[in-house]
């Protein structure tokens, strides 16, 4: 029997839901922000009695060592600082000297890239206005005052990061873990279902299915690391994507960013994955995949250290530990909805009606076997690196960050009950249905095996929407700052405005 596909109703329906996530999602995340400026002396919209020395900067994260500028000019648009950028105070506060300034209207234009390898840009004014010896105001003591007509207003920022940063990272997801699950798949449930089923004789046909399907995989993760290194370099020179081709500009990414080291450890891991998938269609030695298996797992870690949980780890120390981990999960479960969804009914197709519900019943019970501790793993550690980066639970739907973690809540729901359906429903009917039986049998057969395909279909499109609101969440200012500022540390004016 064939592959059987959803009714075209009910499959419209499952499209159209999450194409309207996919929209909401990247609406949510249209305007991105990591490296929040906190204050700046002088103010925004300042007026001074006396020139200041210096402009500085607090940021609520570090700073990465280059990347960072400032630019002061006058009405004239004459630059009038010294050009001698520095950190100070852990690498939050960012400042330059300037010249001798006069009376003037000044405008700061700033630039940085954070610990997160996310980069910020910002603007704000201020004035001075230097009073005569005549008309000087004894009681004008302090070298910097604002005046009370021009009070301090909030100074314009914005992210470099674009929509584009979010769907590279969500092909990457995507790509990877179908790989990654793929692999397990294969070693942990497909080949031991086969074997108690008596079928192992049709192991090569679903290796054919599982290497297509993988080396497709393998190319579009190939293409979403090479869009990732443009898209990195674009956001950090604030360049358009042509203008990152440079090769200079990619090298300054990989040599001076902290983003250059995990991208390049992810290269090899790329070519560690090819070797082993290569290898493997040559024969059937499944410690290749094991190989493989490593080295994604490697690859994972890349993208943790390359997020808000690197960005976390030196206040929360165990906070890479834990992304790393959800993404290893989620890889085992999602990327295994995966095979099933689109290999798994090629496996099947010729198998007779009780062998194959026998096969179905043994490939439910080992992949819930795994999918049961993934999915505990998936929300202890997601409710983890949510308290991590969310400062109280109002903030679930007060922020963007927290907004789009209440929209992987929703879709991860709707998952659990379809796996629960397969679970305590069609796999005892597929188990009864094993054995030997008549006509009835056979046409309850069918049934079980289209309800069986239409549950992981339904639940390999939701687990799609998930990597993509996890590839939108890497790209949002957390609602909690990090690292930790001590009281002495906070600003008192510290602005709180949310970019969306």
């Amino acid at each position: 029997m064939g592959y059987s596909t959803p009714q075209p109703m009910r499959m419209r329906a499952i499209l159209v839901t999450a194409a309207a996530a996919l929209a909401i999602a990247l609406c949510e995340s249209a305007v991105f922000a990591h490296a929040k400026l906190l204050r700046t002396q002088p103010e925004n919209n300042a007026t001074l009695q006396q020139p200041p020395q210096d402009v500085e900067l607090w940021f609520n994260e570090e700073l990465q060592p280059k990347f960072n500028t400032i630019t002061v000019t006058d009405q004239n648009g004459k630059r009038v600082d010294k050009n001698n950028v520095s950190l100070a105070e852990g690498n939050k506060k960012l400042q330059i000297d300037l010249e001798n300034l006069g009376s003037g209207t000044y405008t700061v234009v700033w630039k940085v890239l954070s610990a997160d390898q996310h980069a910020m840009k910002g603007q704000f004014i201020f004035k001075v206005s230097i009073a005569s010896a005549a008309g000087a105001t004894p009681t004008q003591s302090t070298a910097q005052a604002t005046s009370p007509q021009t009070p301090p207003t909030e100074p314009a920022q914005e992210s470099t990061a674009t929509v584009g940063l979010s769907i590279v990272r969500w092909l990457q997801y995507l790509a990877s873990m179908t790989l990654f699950g793929g692999f397990l798949f294969q070693l942990l449930i497909l080949k031991p279902a086969l074997r108690q089923a008596g079928l192992l004789d049709d192991y090569q046909r679903s290796k054919s299915g599982f290497s297509k399907l993988s080396w497709l995989s393998l190319v579009l993760l190939t293409l979403a690391l090479i869009a990732s290194l443009i898209a990195e370099t674009a956001m950090v020179h604030d360049v358009s994507f042509a203008q990152a081709l440079a090769p200079s500009r990619i090298y300054q990414v990989l040599v001076s960013t902290g983003f250059g080291g995990p991208w390049m450890l992810q290269l090899v891991m790329l070519v560690i994955v090819a070797v082993s998938l290569w290898l493997f269609g040559k024969g059937s030695q499944s410690w290749l995949l094991w190989v493989g298996v490593i080295a994604l797992a490697v690859m994972f870690f890349a993208l943790s250290s390359t997020g808000h949980a690197g960005a976390a780890a030196k206040e929360w120390r165990s906070a890479l530990i834990s992304d790393w981990i959800h993404l290893l999960t989620a890889g085992l479960w999602v990327g295994g909805l995966f095979h099933l969804t689109l290999n798994f009914p090629r496996v099947i197709s010729t198998v007779a009606p009780l062998k194959k519900m026998k096969l179905l019943s043994q490939v439910i019970r080992l992949f819930t076997w795994y999918a049961i501790p993934c999915t505990i793993l998936l929300a202890l550690t997601g409710v983890y690196n949510s308290w991590i980066h969310l400062d109280s639970f109002g903030e679930l739907w007060s922020t963007t960050y927290g907004d789009t973690v209440l929209l992987k809540i929703a879709i991860f729901i709707p998952m659990l009950v379809l796996g629960g359906v397969n679970t305590f429903i069609l796999h005892p009917r597929a188990k009864r249905l094993a054995e030997p039986a008549g006509q009835t049998a056979q046409s309850d057969s069918l049934k079980v095996d289209r309800g069986f395909r239409r549950s992981v279909a339904i639940e390999g499109a939701l687990g799609v929407v998930v990597l993509l609101a996890a590839a939108i969440l890497v790209f949002l200012q957390p609602a909690r700052e990090h690292p930790g500022m001590t009281e002495s540390e906070r600003p008192t004016s510290t602005i709180t405005h949310n970019l969306r």
